[in-house]
């Protein structure tokens, strides 16, 4: 019975190994800035609705067949902060839907913990988000530019009577860093970036 059962594997590994994977990776980082509601409060006190505006990092390394017709998933981060009040880190899973070609949806769940500036609660958090916007597939790199608006929600997972939801625009960090960085490259060396004086 043991034999069969190592041959039956043998020859399944067999089938599946002699078809190569279509999936690859495509990363993409970007910087959000938005603005929205909460309901917060310090700890043991009563909780209040309060304006608050946010800055965010997001990062996601998405799998799935090339291009950009096809639904893609896999690890996200989130690191934020929202008045510069909190110090957040979420972990999770995100999922892309090529609803429009080259401007899909972008779901994303994660969970993660917030440090809160005194007299508010640490604790752990939920975080929800939905973005749309340009998602471009790179077929000569692994990284994909990105230009999106969000709209994301966050529950504190030890009272849930804590809540954020905001909306905001996130763009992509080599279009705000990379690209300015070798256009200045390539005006002060008279001269495309990566070609030799």
């Amino acid at each position: 019975m043991r034999t069969r059962a190592l041959a039956a594997l043998t020859f399944a590994a067999v089938l599946l190994g002699a078809t190569p994977a279509q999936a690859d990776v495509q990363w993409s980082a970007r910087y959000g800035f938005g603005f929205g509601a909460g309901q917060w409060g310090d700890e043991g006190a009563q909780l209040g609705r309060t304006f608050l505006w946010e800055n965010v990092l997001r990062v996601e390394a998405l799998f799935g067949a090339p291009g950009d017709e096809h639904v893609r998933i896999g690890p996200a981060l989130d690191l934020r902060t929202a008045r510069f009040d909190t110090a957040e880190a979420a972990g999770g899973v995100s999922l892309l839907l090529p609803v429009f070609r080259g401007y899909p949806i972008v779901l994303t769940a994660a969970a993660g913990y917030a440090k809160r500036r005194d007299p508010m609660p640490d604790g752990p958090i939920f975080v929800g988000t939905f973005a749309w916007g340009y998602r471009s597939y790179d077929f000569h790199g692994a990284y994909g530019l990105g230009l999106q608006v969000f709209v994301t929600s966050r529950v504190a997972l030890d009272d849930p009577a804590r809540w954020e939801i905001t909306a905001g625009i996130e763009i992509d960090l080599e279009a705000m860093i990379a690209i300015p960085g070798a256009f200045f490259v390539s005006l002060f060396r008279r001269g495309p970036p990566d070609e030799p004086e």
